[in-house]
């Protein structure tokens, strides 16, 4: 008898240093007129609470306002928060707090919001941060290519140019790419994961990226072109000559350089590109694939 009450205080224990404590928290919905509500996810130290027995709660000058849990949906993959905040007056500040149960702890979260009745934030796709500590705000494509494809690539804010071979199939490429920490890829709402995606570029794909506390969203726009030349140019100085760079999908394409009329270099393209190097001030033409361009080099002082 006494070992069977030895065990029925040892799973007692283990039981309450498992799931803890839960917070004493409870709001009368009955005492208030107003309501704002929020869409959101519940996110500890990076890791984002999925446990019915976690909580996030609303605080106005330390009385509890409105009390959540995750719920999944199914539709989405994604567990989510339905916070109700109650009040009588807008312009009250609410402060958040977060109860992780599996570490039995509460977290008080930095942003707080003023109360405006009938305000509603967040939704399944851009849901509202309850965050310790908050997540990151950055949303930026820091490069894009693709795999097992050469290609020569412009970023030009958020136009991406991507030039590949003539006869490239764009149907169904492999986008390899790279985000600002924390950040998500999608096309509309589908997410996109690098390396492991088969993307359309027949015509330019227009991507969403969304940041790591999901507040921001900028769109970015990826151009596939086919064996399309481009050029740039920097002027010569008293130091250095001038520079013609080439960029071509077709690797080991012929790039011929040419100035009144005398063929003066010829290149191959490598790895997308070719760079005609130390020019002295003049007009000169380029010519590749059947286009020829005429690049007039400077002398800047």
């Amino acid at each position: 008898m006494r070992n069977y009450i030895h065990i029925i205080l040892l799973l007692f224990v283990l039981s309450s240093t498992v799931f803890g404590q839960s917070p004493d928290w409870s709001v009368n919905e009955n005492k208030f007129q107003y309501t704002m509500s929020f869409e959101g996810f519940v996110n500890v130290d990076g890791k984002n609470l999925t446990s019915a027995n976690d909580k996030v709660a609303a605080f106005v000058n330390g009385e509890c306002r409105g009390i959540a849990s995750p719920i999944y949906v199914a539709s989405e993959k994604k567990y989510v928060v339905y916070l109700t905040v109650f009040s009588n007056t807008d312009s009250e500040v609410v402060n958040f707090k977060i109860y992780d149960a599996a570490n039995n702890a509460v977290k008080n979260v930095e942003k707080t919001k003023v109360f405006e009745n009938n305000k509603h934030y967040g939704d399944l796709f851009q849901a509202y941060s309850f965050a310790s500590p908050a997540l990151r705000t950055e949303a930026a494509i820091l490069d894009f290519s693709f795999k097992d494809l050469k290609t020569a690539k412009i970023i030009d804010g958020s136009q991406i140019t991507l030039y590949a071979a003539k006869g490239t199939n764009v149907s169904a490429l492999n986008a390899l790419f790279e985000l600002s920490p924390g950040a998500s890829l999608f096309i509309g709402t589908a997410n996109k994961i690098s390396g492991s995606n088969a993307i359309d570029f027949t015509n330019p794909v227009l991507f969403q990226v969304l940041s790591e506390d999901q507040s921001v969203v900028k769109q970015w726009t990826v151009t596939v072109k086919l064996g399309t030349a481009q050029f740039y140019k920097k002027d010569a100085v008293c130091y250095a000559g001038g520079v013609i760079k080439v960029l071509y999908g077709e690797n080991e394409a012929i790039a011929d350089l040419t100035k009144d009329g005398i063929k003066i270099s010829t290149q191959n393209i490598q790895n997308g590109q070719t760079i005609f190097s130390n020019l002295e001030a003049g007009k000169y033409n380029v010519s590749i694939g059947g286009t020829t361009k005429e690049i007039v080099i400077n002398q800047k002082q």
